[in-house]
């Protein structure tokens, strides 16, 4: 299987923004949006990103098929000539893992980010105010942990083993270094990190009736404790 794990560069943020944006698809980003995310929008988001690139309490991975051609639009040439690394290819799965409650963080996040205009932030506010005030509750303000910020596979390659690398990378270093790690998952999500040592804390319900849609989302909040291997 021609699945390989790599760090992101540069180059890398506009087809994770547009993979992300088709693996996130569905009611509520509907409701957290006046209309379709244009072009402009999703290069802003893009060029946004890129700034994290490199940060050191912050890890972007991707996962490239090396059988498949970049797409034309996110700059591939579509020749499909690589050095052999797997650098050359299309991304099919990004993930994003940080380390949290370390010193500095908050002066990086200070920085005021890119904001689509499509965008309903009284309606993204209701939504992760409340996940982020979870998070805060279970995980404490003082021991540094690791978070699995952002997880998307392409829909269309879905079952093939990229999620659990992702995941695996970060597990490999929560285990190393004697850290707890957090999530938040969604219902179909939940059980990859069940089978991984994740357990539910607690959940958070969000009405989407309120905002124009309908149902609702039920995010787990999850913890991992690390594994010790015994010498």
């Amino acid at each position: 299987m021609p699945l390989h794990l790599l760090p992101m560069t540069p180059s890398d943020t506009l087809p994770w923004i547009r993979l992300r944006a088709l693996a996130y698809y569905g009611p509520t980003h509907d409701v957290l949006h006046r209309g379709p995310i244009t072009e402009s929008s999703i290069r802003g988001v893009a060029a946004d990103k890129a700034r994290d690139l490199g940060r050191p309490d912050m890890w972007h991975w991707k996962i490239v098929d090396s059988d498949l051609v970049p797409d034309a639009e996110d700059g591939g040439d579509g020749d499909g000539n690589g050095d052999g690394d797997g650098s050359e290819g299309r991304i099919i799965a990004v993930a994003v893992w940080s380390l949290c409650n370390v010193q500095d963080r908050d002066e990086v996040d200070a920085t005021p980010g890119f904001l689509p205009p499509e965008l309903r932030l009284d309606a993204l506010t209701s939504l992760f105010g409340p996940l982020r005030a979870a998070q805060t509750d279970i995980m404490g303000t003082s021991e540094p942990y690791l978070m699995l910020n952002s997880f998307a596979t392409h829909p269309e390659h879905q079952r093939r083993g990229a999620g659990k690398m992702l995941l695996e990378w970060g597990l490999r270093k929560a285990d190393a270094e004697g850290r707890r790690t957090y999530l938040d998952a969604t219902e179909v999500a939940r059980p990859l990190y069940e089978r991984n040592g994740f357990r539910v804390v607690r959940a958070t319900e969000w009405d989407r009736v309120p905002w124009g849609g309908e149902g609702r989302d039920v995010h787990s909040h999850m913890v991992r404790e690390p594994v010790v291997e015994l010498k």
